[in-house]
């Protein structure tokens, strides 16, 4: 379900938003229009995918130290496929190709289990970002695990 963005999600799409204006281009920024320094305390909370192939499967390049404390391993380098279980999987390769699609950012409601598999909310946005300022190569991520109030966007699939 798509939702709208949580007050740190926005923060993320606000400075992809300034990278697409900086960059002084109508398409999507570039990875190098994106300043790790300006997202300064969400790095815990952000991550990367890299688009691979024709096929689109889609690869964790960073993983912050946030999402992976809390997830309890460090998935960078592995297929998303291989890292979630397949749920998970088919929920994130969805919103990527969405993300990808429309060359947009979205945000989207999921679930967290902790260390005791209590279930908890959380809130995943996906931000496009190109080498070339028009294929989408990589998303820039960011995972909210305190998302307080999650609202559906009318009519979101």
């Amino acid at each position: 379900m798509e939702i709208v963005p949580t007050r740190l999600a926005l923060q993320v799409e606000d400075y992809w938003r300034a990278c697409c204006n900086r960059a002084g281009h109508a398409g999507i920024p570039r990875r190098r229009d994106v300043d790790p320094v300006a997202l300064g305390r969400l790095l815990p909370q952000v991550f990367l995918l890299d688009i691979v192939g024709p096929s689109a499967r889609l690869r964790w390049r960073l993983v912050g130290t946030g999402i992976a404390a809390r997830e309890g391993s460090d998935p960078t380098g592995r297929w998303v496929e291989d890292s979630l279980v397949p749920e998970q999987a088919r929920i994130m390769e969805h919103f990527a190709q969405e993300t990808v699609r429309e060359r947009r950012p979205s945000c989207h409601a999921g679930r967290w289990r902790d260390a005791q598999n209590n279930s908890h909310p959380l809130a995943r946005l996906l931000v496009p970002l190109s080498e070339d300022g028009a294929v989408v190569s990589t998303l820039l991520g960011l995972i909210d695990y305190a998302p307080g109030e999650i609202v559906p966007l009318r009519g979101a699939a």
